[in-house]
């Protein structure tokens, strides 16, 4: 048996989608199915971008200085380049 599935998108969205998926002979419906098949039987795709752990702390890291203005600014390309040299 089939299960329904839905989901809410701008409609601008949805049509851009449309288009560009029926010039390609391809229903939203059957472009659905495509990815969620792919994803049940490969996994999510490589190119996906699922930062790893060594990342995520990086990013982590980036968020915390940000918000506790530890990191210095720069106002021209030559501070910059200054704060990066050091």
């Amino acid at each position: 048996m089939d299960a329904r599935v839905d989901s809410r998108v701008p409609v601008d969205i949805k049509q851009k989608a449309s288009k560009v998926l029926a010039d390609h002979g391809l229903s939203l419906s059957a472009y659905i199915r495509m990815v969620l098949t792919s994803v049940a039987n490969d996994g999510l795709p490589k190119y996906w971008g699922i930062p790893n752990m060594k990342t995520m702390s990086s990013i982590e890291e980036a968020v915390d200085d940000l918000k506790t203005h530890k990191l210095e600014g720069a106002t021209s390309y030559t501070e910059l380049e200054k704060l990066l040299d050091e």
